[in-house]
């Protein structure tokens, strides 16, 4: 329980200040209550390892209460007869997840997963040789961490899943799905009743109140000759914009507030938390799911599923939940010395959103992030429910281009743009949770020490490199190994040293930037001295000390049929060769799609749930 939410505990916080004067208490009192509100355990689902030790059968187990987990549970539990069991490996979010600007203090806390990727020619300014990868241990999952940026990619992303044999999954098909979670709080024209809806879980919200530095990029992008674009979830996704954020009443709308917390007292729905699966069990010689092992307090307890097991821990952890279980490659599983259930390619086809982020700098004045102003913000926020605190802003601009064909629909790039204020390093220190060198950390301490800064990220959407996820050991609560294979196709490189040229080098050119007084700034690495600055070879060393990932692992359990040599679950998602065992999360993407992963994946919990449910119920009516 939150320390805030404990009545005894704030009564003796409050009684301590009594001598400050009422006004104060009172506004302290406040303060508890708005965190108390915002975070306290009543939110959420209780913890119900108690009944299912009492009674371990359920007709669904669904493993990870994520992006798309959250979705499923809620969504099978709509019916009445079956009994459904979520189970997740963290708990419930925390006042870091629910307020919307501090999102990036999430990382490397107890509710991240805090993965690495192994060393490469790439991330090399990182103390390990390997980037950071961020991933939700908490109700909610990523969308409980993540930037809340709500993009759904692009419609060939979906119409190419389904030439590739993989029925119902086409932009047409899907988009029923993107419309059914959401509830679109902005500006509702017949043109976006086509692409929004207004009656789903999931609160989105439009931006409405442009910040001043994201009216500064914007200009500095159309003046490049990007199109200012008002929706990239409708007709078209290339062009420029603040784009929607899963936000409702300045707090986080995560999975779990959107899906998790309205059901909360549903009777057929119970959660474990805190909880481990640690493998997915089979019936003696054969290869149909009986139930799986949960690893809770030092004990391993197990619960036994009538109907199926669905994985849904996201595109690291559910292929090392296969893994585990005998589901994947049978020389790695031979290695591991596993029994084999199923010879697959688990962990395969892992792609990534890499990203190289590029510096400009404007004097500012440090006081801006003082503790007192810091202190006033969060009191603004509890009290009133405003302030710097209940958006993502100035960090929501993103863009999209495509660096071959500028008349393309199809983009290859995307930019992100964040916006530092001087002497951030005490408030939101990025970069030292990413575990970046001493060097090139110390270089933006010094260029963010008394000035703005803007990190333009340059995202490729449509990498060639393709990496892998084996298994470390036998142990389930040790990390996998993730090996990232980041520029390992020379195209990607060449792909995102296109798009530094054409836009992000260029930004600094524009009337935008010059009047703000934006100037483009070099980290000075040691590795890309000798360089001239602009030059392939200096943007390539660049991208290869200081690479980053925009937290978008997919493709590890590749969706396609039979004939798909590569493919681990059709296109119901049940996996090959085996019964009553789906995985429905980002793992499943035959490839990562153009955009930001979370909303395709809570797409695909809900079409992953409306195809068991046509499974199930088709079967109760024929009997």
């Amino acid at each position: 329980m939150s320390w805030a939410c404990d009545p005894s505990m704030t009564s003796m916080i409050v009684d301590s200040y009594q001598a400050a004067g009422p006004l104060f208490v009172q506004t302290l009192q406040s303060i508890f209550a708005a965190q108390c509100a915002l975070v306290g355990d009543h939110i959420w689902p209780d913890d119900a390892t108690n009944a299912v030790l009492q009674d371990p059968n359920y007709d669904f187990i669904v493993v990870g209460a994520g992006s798309a987990g959250a979705v499923v549970a809620n969504r099978l539990s709509e019916v009445p007869d079956w009994k459904v069991l979520l189970v997740e490996a963290g708990g419930n979010p925390t006042l870091t997840t629910e307020i919307p600007q501090v999102f990036y203090n999430s990382l490397k806390t107890s509710i991240d997963w805090g993965y690495s990727t192994q060393p490469q020619n790439a991330c090399r300014s990182y103390k390990t040789k390997g980037c950071y990868w961020p991933r939700g241990k908490v109700l909610g999952g990523c969308s409980s961490i993540n930037g809340m940026f709500y993009v759904r990619a692009n419609k060939a992303d979906y119409d190419e899943w389904a030439a590739d044999g993989n029925y119902g999954w086409s932009y047409d098909e899907v988009l029923p799905y993107f419309m059914k979670s959401e509830n679109f709080t902005g500006e509702y024209t017949d043109e976006r009743k086509k692409y929004h809806n207004q009656d789903g879980p999931l609160h989105i919200i439009e931006p409405n109140d442009p910040n001043v530095f994201e009216q500064i990029i914007i200009k500095a992008g159309v003046e490049l000759g990007m199109t200012q674009s008002t929706d990239i979830n409708g007709d078209s996704q290339i062009g420029i914009l603040a784009t929607h954020s899963n936000i409702k009443d300045s707090v986080r709308h995560s999975t779990a507030r959107a899906f998790l917390a309205p059901v909360k007292d549903r009777k057929n729905l119970h959660v474990i938390k805190n909880g481990l699966v640690t493998k997915v069990l089979f019936n003696p010689g054969t290869k149909t799911v009986k139930g799986v092992q949960i690893h809770k307090d030092g004990k391993d307890i197990i619960v036994n599923a009538k109907k199926e097991v669905v994985v849904s821990a996201g595109a690291i952890n559910s292929p090392q939940l296969l893994l585990l279980s005998g589901i994947g490659p049978k020389k790695h599983l031979q290695d591991m010395n596993i029994e084999i259930v199923a010879d697959l390619p688990v962990g395969e086809n892992l792609q990534d959103h890499v990203f190289v982020p590029l510096f400009y700098k404007m004097p500012g004045d440090a006081d801006l992030t003082s503790v007192k102003n810091i202190a006033a913000a969060f009191a603004e926020y509890f009290l009133n429910g405003t302030g710097v605190l209940k958006g993502t802003h100035p960090h929501r601009v993103i863009s999209f281009m495509n660096t071959l064909d500028p008349s393309s629909s199809i983009p290859d790039m995307e930019q992100h743009y964040m916006v530092v204020p001087p002497g951030v390093s005490g408030m939101l220190d990025f970069l030292e949770k990413h575990n970046l060198g001493d060097e090139v950390y110390q270089e933006f301490l010094k260029m963010n020490k008394d000035n703005f800064v803007i990190l333009v990220y340059n995202v490729l959407l449509h990498p060639k490199s393709k990496g892998k996820i084996i298994l470390n050991s036998k142990n389930p609560l040790e990390h996998p190994l993730i090996y990232a294979n980041y520029f390992e196709e020379s195209e990607d490189l060449k792909t995102v040293i296109r798009a530094m040229k054409q836009h992000s080098l260029k930004l600094g050119s524009t009337k935008a930037f010059k009047e703000a007084g934006f100037k483009l700034h070099w980290l000075d690495i040691e590795a890309c001295k000798g360089f001239e600055e602009e030059s392939d070879e200096h943007l390539e060393c660049v991208s290869r000390e200081v690479t980053f990932s925009l937290y978008h692992p997919t493709s590890t359990a590749k969706m396609g049929p039979k004939s798909d040599k590569e493919a681990v679950v059709d296109p119901e998602l049940k996996v090959h060769g085996v019964e009553r065992l789906r995985v429905i999360d980002a793992s499943i993407m035959p490839f990562v799609v153009r955009g930001n992963t979370n909303a395709p994946t809570i797409m695909i919990g809900e079409k992953g749930a409306d195809l068991i449910k046509k499974t199930w119920l088709n079967k109760h009516s024929e009997l």
